[in-house]
C-alpha cells in the first residue's frame, strides 16, 4: 500500500481515458484531500463539469462539490444554479456562450457547475488568476478527448482517469490506459540539434525533417497530413528525425507507418499533440522512437472498476495489469476514500487471467 504525495505540485490536470471514467469522482476526492489539510484548492474545467447529467448520453453524474474557501473559474451562467454560496472577484472579459469567465470565491460548501474554459491560453490566465487570489494548488478537470489541459505550459503533472466505462474487458481497458500513459510519458528531446529543429518546426508552423549534419528539409507542404506521402522520397541516409508541430492523428501515423526503417525519430512539441489510437501508435513505435520538447509528468492512475452500463470488472486484476506496465505509477480508486489525509492507494498483486 502506498501513498500519492502532491506537496511539490502547484497544478494538476485530471484526463479521462473515456466518457464517464470518474474524473469528477476523482477531482471531488482530490479536492475535499487538499482542504482537509489546509490548502488552498483552486478548481476550473475544459468543457462543462458539475451537470446533473451528461448532455451526450443522458446519464446522471456526480456534481462538482467545492468547499469554503476554495476559488473556482467559471462562466458566470452557468455559476447560477449553484447551490454553494459563491462571491465573484474577477470578471476575466473572456466571453463564453454561458457568459464571461469569473473567478469566484466559495463562501460556504455545496456544489456548482465549472463551464467556458476551452483554449490553451484561458486555461493559463485562469490557473495565474486562481494562484494571484490564493490558491496554492490548482486543480483541472481536463474533459474526455481534451488533453490539452495536460500540457506542461499548464500543469506541473497529470492524473488519469480510467475505468470499467471503457470495455467490459480488463485486457482493453488497460489497453487504451496504457496508450494514453504512454503518449504523455514519452521522453524529453535531449539532443541539441533535435531540440533546434523541433523548435523551428513550431516557429513555422509546419513539419521539417533534419539529422546531426545537414540543414532542416522543408516537406513539400505545410500540413503534415498533406506533406509526408510526398516527402517519401525525401528521406535519405543523412536525415534521421522529423519534427512535427500539430496534430499527429491516425492518418499521420499511418503515413508514417509507410515510410519504413528503423531508429528514427519523431519529435512533437508535447505528448497531448499525438492522437492516434492504441493500435496506430504501436505500428508507429516500431519505426519512430518519440521524443518531446516538453512533458507533464503522470502522478497517478485514478481507477473506477464499475461501469454506467452495469458491468463491473475486477480491481486487483486491472491494477495488476497497469501496475506490470507501469510500475512506479500509484494506482487509486477515488470511491474508495482518503487514508491519512492522503488519496488511498490499490497495488494489489494478482495473477492475471483472461476475461
Amino acid at each position: 500500500m502506498g501513498t500519492l504525495e502532491f506537496s511539490t505540485f502547484r497544478r494538476i490536470a485530471i484526463v479521462g481515458v473515456a466518457k464517464n471514467c470518474g474524473k469528477t469522482t476523482t477531482l471531488n476526492a482530490l479536492s475535499a484531500w487538499a482542504h482537509d489539510i489546509d490548502r488552498t484548492v483552486g478548481l476550473a474545467s475544459v468543457g462543462i463539469d458539475g451537470e446533473t447529467s451528461d448532455v451526450l448520453l443522458g446519464t446522471s453524474k456526480p456534481p462538482v462539490v467545492v468547499q469554503e474557501g476554495q476559488w473556482l473559474v467559471s462562466a458566470e451562467n452557468a455559476l447560477h444554479s449553484s447551490s454553494a454560496e459563491l462571491e465573484y472577484a474577477t470578471d476575466l472579459g473572456i466571453e463564453t456562450p454561458l457568459g464571461n469567465l469569473v473567478v469566484a470565491r466559495v463562501l460556504s460548501a455545496g456544489e456548482v457547475i465549472l463551464a467556458g474554459l476551452r483554449h490553451k491560453a484561458d486555461l493559463k490566465l485562469a490557473a495565474e488568476q486562481l494562484e494571484q487570489h490564493g490558491a496554492d494548488l490548482v486543480l483541472i478537470d481536463g474533459a474526455y478527448g481534451r488533453v490539452v489541459a495536460a500540457h506542461s505550459d499548464i500543469t506541473d503533472g497529470v492524473i488519469l482517469s480510467t475505468g470499467a466505462v471503457i470495455s467490459p474487458n480488463v485486457h482493453r481497458v488497460a489497453e487504451k490506459t496504457n496508450a494514453l500513459v504512454q503518449r504523455l510519458s514519452f521522453p524529453k528531446i535531449d539532443v541539441p540539434w533535435q531540440i533546434d529543429l523541433m523548435q523551428s518546426a513550431i516557429e513555422d508552423e509546419r513539419t521539417l525533417m533534419g539529422g546531426e549534419s545537414i540543414s532542416a528539409i522543408q516537406l513539400p507542404a505545410r500540413s503534415a497530413l498533406v506533406g509526408l506521402p510526398k516527402a517519401r522520397k525525401m528521406w535519405s541516409r543523412d536525415v534521421s528525425a522529423i519534427a512535427i508541430p500539430g496534430l499527429v492523428s491516425d492518418r499521420v501515423g499511418e503515413e508514417l507507418t509507410r515510410y519504413g526503417g528503423h531508429g528514427r525519430t519523431l519529435l512533437v512539441p508535447d505528448g497531448t499533440v499525438v492522437q492516434c489510437d492504441a493500435k496506430v501508435l504501436k505500428k508507429l513505435l516500431r519505426s519512430f522512437e518519440i521524443r518531446a520538447l516538453s512533458a507533464s509528468p503522470v502522478l497517478a492512475i485514478s481507477l473506477n472498476p464499475t461501469s454506467i452500463q452495469g458491468h463491473v470488472l475486477s480491481e486487483p486484476v486491472i491494477s495488476q495489469l497497469l501496475s506490470s506496465q507501469w510500475p512506479n505509477i500509484p494506482i487509486f480508486n477515488p470511491l474508495v476514500g482518503l487514508e491519512s489525509g492522503r488519496p488511498q492507494i490499490r497495488t494489489l498483486g494478482v495473477d492475471v487471467g483472461r476475461d
